[in-house]
């Protein structure tokens, strides 16, 4: 069974797998929202043992403080998910691994009406070598909770692999 099965989300992976192969460089992943689907994207390449160090599923902000060390006096508030959040865990996770790129995603795949949160979104994130790349919001109207995480992350994917490509880092 082939869980990846756009086109362009394989040809991302395979972008970033080659670019980190190509310059010795790895890859971690911190995540929320897609409870790891991103880690199961990038260890299911070709060769994922060579250039992907693992990643961190923290699903609540305790986790996210506790694994992450991540410090922001609104996590709570914020149920764990905004843009400074996300650039945090990207940056955390990759000083964790000691890897040279690290992507992170923190939002939410279903609606949590009892907190207030109705509309579907997510934070993403990619990092590299020290500095935040870019951080994009990704929304979905999905109602179902997998189409969303994996909409989340193959849009990251495919955002960081364009990254690469036009940044001339590839």
């Amino acid at each position: 069974m082939n869980l990846i099965c756009e086109e362009d989300t394989k040809e991302a992976l395979d972008i970033i797998r080659k670019y980190c192969l190509n310059h010795n460089y790895r890859i971690s992943v911190a995540e929320s929202a897609t409870a790891g689907l991103l880690q199961l994207m990038l260890s299911s390449c070709e060769n994922a043992g060579m250039f992907f160090c693992g990643g961190i599923t923290a699903y609540n902000c305790r986790q996210k403080m506790k694994q992450l060390s991540i410090i922001d006096k609104n996590c709570m508030e914020l149920h764990g998910v905004s843009m400074q959040i996300a650039e945090e865990m990207a940056h955390q996770i990759g000083r964790k691994f000691n890897s040279d790129l690290s992507l992170s995603l923190t939002g939410f795949a279903t609606p949590v009406p009892e907190k207030g949160i109705n509309e579907l979104f997510a934070y993403g994130s990619f990092w590299y070598r020290g500095e935040i790349v870019f951080t994009e919001k990704f929304t979905t109207t999905t109602v179902n909770q997998f189409e969303g995480q994996y909409y989340y992350a193959s849009s990251l994917i495919r955002i960081c692999a364009n990254s690469l490509i036009l940044q001339r880092l590839v």
